[in-house]
Formats: structure tokens, C-alpha cells, sequence
């Protein structure tokens, strides 16, 4: 099913009186031994990533797990200490954040602002001591115990390390109480699914001059909170009505309106895309593939 609204999830959490388990996932293994534990023990369930290592360079395949899964996930980064990360975080598919401890109140206003920009929520210590729980070092523990006697492979290693996941957290889910909250969550709480903006348009000037303009545009344009990844294109054939494109991809509907806004959006379109392409054709759309439709 898709990744879910993480503040829906908590509030469901704290109406119905169990924890979510927030689970560090610093690979691929423990992050499949999470979803499965989930799925077997009907429990909604948060992925963490430390956005201070390179576990954010899993968030691809970590999404692509949690919308697959069968049970309520969102994705949650920890650790975020600066503007960019929070953007990053963002970009790369979290719908979550929590910040780093100790941080200046003008970094963490920057970083807060940046996220409501985008509806995506900063989990505080309150929150996470009422309705969350941290899962990290008990899971890390129980699992290094389970494969103490290294197999001959990587992929013995793998699995491995996600059955010792799916040991520990089966009971932990249970002990908490989470263990068949997970469908009721998932008609609570609403989804978290991506948009597709889409422009098809011509110009006034030569394809030159326009596939500069686009470079331009993909330069300012993928730096905006909540903008995930951006294309610019031109028409395979040449006798189509439309001859030019742009897709970007938002992390969730919400943003549109916070993209339009943004300053560097309005410089873009005021200053080197309107005047250039007054025949166009705008749109938005949110997206549904079919490994959410279970």
C-alpha cells in the first residue's frame, strides 16, 4: 500500500493507545526484515534514516519497499542539522522529520518553515517519548548476536540479518501493542503520493536558445523544497502540436501551491519561461502505479 501521512499515523497512535515503532534502517536487509514484520503482524511501522551517514542514499530503495508493503509506512529522517539536508531528505522520499538536538533557533526556524512548505511534519520530543518508540541499538544488538558466525556469502549474510529483523520486531510489535492496527490505520490516515506537474509548450524562439532556457530552468527549479526531481524534453516527432515539455515531480500535492509561490520559481517563469512560451498548456497530476493498488 502507499506510504502514509506520518502525523496521521501519530495521532492514530495516540487515539488508539499503542507505539509506532520507529525502526533505523541502515540497509536494505533490515529495512525488508522491517516491512515483513510489519506485514506479518498487521502493525503500521516508520523507516528511519540518519541524515548525517549514507543511509540516504538508500531512501530510492527504501521507498520503493514501503509502497510495496501491505501495511501503513512512512519514512522518517533523524538527525537533520542544516537547510540542505531537510531538502534532501524531502527530495529523496521522506515524509518526516526530526531535528538535530542543540541546533540554533534560526537553523531550526529555517528548517520548520521548509518543511510546512512542503506538509511534511518535525516529529519533537514530546511526540516521540507519548506515541513513538526508538528502535536502533536493541535492534542492532539482537541482530550482530543472530549472525555472529558469518556465512559464506553475501546474500547468506542478507538474509540473515532480515530474518533476525523479523525475530526482534514481531515481538517487540506485539509487546507495544501496535500488532493489528495496521488496516485500521491505513483507513484513517490518508496517503502520501506524488504529483507530476506537466507543462507542453512551444516557443518563440529558436531550439537553441529554449534548451538553454531549460537547462536554466532544471538549474533553479530542482532546488525548491518539496520538488523531487525535474525534466525538460522536446518532441520526438516534429509534427505534433506541442513541440517542448516539463515534468517535475512534488513530494505530495501540498506543494504545489508552495512551488508556485516560491521566489525562485516566480523569477524563473516572470523572467525566462513565460516570456518565451505564451502557447502552453499546464497540469497537475497525482501519480498511482500499480504496486499501490493491492
Amino acid at each position: 500500500m502507499p506510504i502514509v501521512d506520518l502525523l496521521q499515523m501519530q495521532q492514530h497512535g495516540s487515539k488508539h493507545r499503542y507505539k509506532i515503532g520507529l525502526v533505523s534502517v541502515a540497509t536494505l536487509s533490515i529495512a525488508k526484515g522491517v516491512i515483513k514484520s510489519a506485514s506479518e503482524v498487521d502493525a503500521p511501522v516508520v523507516l528511519v534514516v540518519d541524515a548525517d551517514s549514507s543511509d540516504l542514499e538508500l531512501l530510492p530503495s527504501i521507498e520503493m519497499l514501503a509502497r510495496r508493503s501491505v501495511n501503513p509506512v512512512a519514512i522518517l529522517a533523524k538527525g537533520v542539522h542544516n537547510s540542505e539536508q531537510a531538502v534532501q531528505a524531502i527530495r529523496l522520499g521522506c515524509n518526516g522529520l526530526i531535528l538535530k538536538h542543540d541546533l540554533p533557533a534560526s537553523e531550526d526556524n529555517k528548517i520548520i518553515s521548509i518543511a510546512t512548505s512542503c506538509a511534511i511534519p518535525v516529529i519533537n520530543k514530546q511526540a516521540l517519548s507519548e506515541t513513538f518508540i526508538q528502535i536502533d541499538k536493541e535492534l542492532e544488538a539482537a541482530t550482530l548476536q543472530t549472525i555472529r558466525q558469518l556465512p559464506d556469502t553475501w546474500h547468506k549474510i542478507n538474509k540473515q540479518v532480515e530474518q533476525a529483523t523479523i525475530d526482534f520486531l514481531v515481538n517487540l510489535l506485539n509487546t507495544i501493542e501496535a500488532s493489528g492496527k495496521g488496516q485500521l490505520a491505513l483507513e484513517e490516515c490518508e496517503t502520501c503520493q506524488p504529483v507530476e506537474h506537466l507543462i507542453i509548450y512551444n516557443t518563440n524562439t529558436d531550439a537553441t536558445e529554449t534548451a538553454a532556457l531549460a537547462k536554466k530552468g532544471r538549474q533553479v527549479l530542482d532546488k525548491i523544497p518539496g520538488v523531487r526531481q525535474t525534466w525538460s524534453g522536446y518532441s520526438v516527432k516534429a509534427d505534433v502540436g506541442y513541440q517542448w515539455c516539463w515534468l517535475i515531480r512534488f513530494a505530495n500535492r501540498k506543494v504545489i501551491d508552495s512551488y508556485r509561490e516560491h521566489p525562485d520559481h516566480i523569477a524563473y517563469a516572470d523572467n525566462y519561461f513565460r516570456p518565451f512560451a505564451a502557447d502552453r498548456i499546464s497540469i497537475d497530476y497525482e501519480l498511482v502505479g500499480a504496486d499501490e493498488e493491492k
